[in-house]
């Protein structure tokens, strides 16, 4: 995989095919999509919340061991899918995967959520926190599986669920480190975006000079830009609540302009600004977007500063821009409205992060002043009468 830079072992074709073939000569399964272990969105007669760059086709409940678990936890899905985005829901289902994974090795005499004790939630806490450690957002995990289990006793009727956890078993969110490229690693990666296919490029240097979430540059509308006494304003769409609106240079309101034009020529009249070429209904997926930058980034062997190869995250060019607006002194109001955030709440990580890097940045520089001072302290009369007294 180039992307990645790994060697990965896959199937060879014939095998695959064969599969296919097995699959489509397997009786027809005529139960209700909510009763199958596999779930293809599509055959759900309602629309079901989701990303629109990061499109999620099927959900599956195979990994659940127990049967009956495997059933509750399909019936209560079943509810939340109508009201909960889909990404939301796999990661309850993925929580209770492995919470049945727990169960059945070590007590594989419990086949029902409803079976459940609150001892059996301490003993689960107990392993999490000793055998699997700090993989991964332990807290975020066990709020998934609280809720999915309140769910579930309100389908069985087992209302206890909702109750098995106390607020002292959610662990603390892992601090996450505050990381930006810096300037000579932002020109040294765009050098080789400006050669990728011209859309592709368009979009990730978008993505840098509207300083918003991957989502919202690539689910940018076709009638996003419009100009106000002189200026022009944009229309940035996000995933979880609505939209927002900013001021823009005119050369960034020039870019999506031509990456209009170049879509209209392609594709006709489209929704979004920047299209899944296979389906130009769709907004251009994050994952074809993250696999051509982590090639380009191996053919290149393109480096961070530090000289390790450099990773690839859109989230980082969102922070570069906002750690940009704190440098400028903005107030946190404005900060907030540019970055499109509902409150200044987490604005305070971007000044956080600021003070900390003018830490590091000055570090030679303060070393170098001080040596001088020294130096300057010492031909003043008294100079080890003042040290003698702190």
């Amino acid at each position: 995989m180039k992307s990645m830079g790994k060697n990965l072992q896959e199937d060879a074709a014939p095998i695959k095919y064969l599969r296919l073939l097995l699959r489509y000569l397997e009786p027809e399964d005529k139960r209700s999509e909510w009763e199958k272990d596999v779930w293809k969105l599509e055959n759900f007669g309602f629309e079901v919340r989701q990303n629109p760059i990061d499109v999620i086709r099927t959900i599956k409940f195979t990994g659940i061991i127990q049967e009956t678990i495997r059933e509750e936890v399909k019936r209560a899905s079943y509810i939340r899918i109508k009201y909960l985005s889909v990404g939301s829901l796999q990661g309850e289902i993925r929580a209770v995967r492995r919470f049945s994974e727990f169960l059945a090795k070590r007590n594989p005499e419990i086949k029902s959520l409803g079976e459940v004790g609150r001892l059996n939630i301490e003993e689960y806490l107990t392993y999490i926190n000793l055998e699997r450690g700090q993989e991964r957002n332990l807290k975020t995990e066990m709020a998934n599986l609280k809720n999915m289990l309140q769910q579930v006793g309100k389908v069985i009727d087992k209302p206890k669920l909702g109750k098995l956890f106390i607020k002292q078993d959610m662990p603390k969110a892992p601090e996450v480190a505050f990381k930006i490229y810096s300037d000579e690693e932002i020109k040294r990666l765009n050098y080789y975006i400006v050669n990728m296919e011209e859309q592709v490029a368009r979009a990730l240097i978008l993505h840098q000079m509207l300083g918003g979430r991957i989502s919202d540059t690539l689910t940018l509308r076709t009638d996003c830009l419009y100009q106000e006494n002189g200026h022009y304003i944009v229309r940035m769409y996000q995933v979880k609540t609505s939209y927002y609106e900013k001021p823009i240079p005119d050369d960034v309101a020039k870019l999506i302009q031509k990456s209009m034009e170049y879509t209209y020529e392609r594709y006709g009249e489209t929704e979004y600004v920047f299209v899944n070429e296979s389906n130009p209904s769709l907004p251009f997926q994050y994952s074809m977007l993250k696999h051509r930058v982590y090639t380009l980034i191996h053919e290149n062997d393109i480096c961070k500063d530090n000289g390790e190869r450099m990773g690839f995250a859109t989230h980082l060019f969102r922070h570069c821009y906002g750690m940009k607006l704190v440098e400028l002194h903005l107030d946190d109001a404005a900060i907030a409205h540019l970055l499109g955030h509902r409150g200044v709440n987490t604005v305070y990580r971007y000044r956080r992060a600021s003070g900390k890097l003018l830490v590091k940045e000055t570090e030679e520089l303060r070393k170098t002043m001080d040596e001088i001072l020294s130096e300057i302290i010492k031909e003043w009369d008294g100079y080890e009468q003042v040290f003698q007294n702190g």
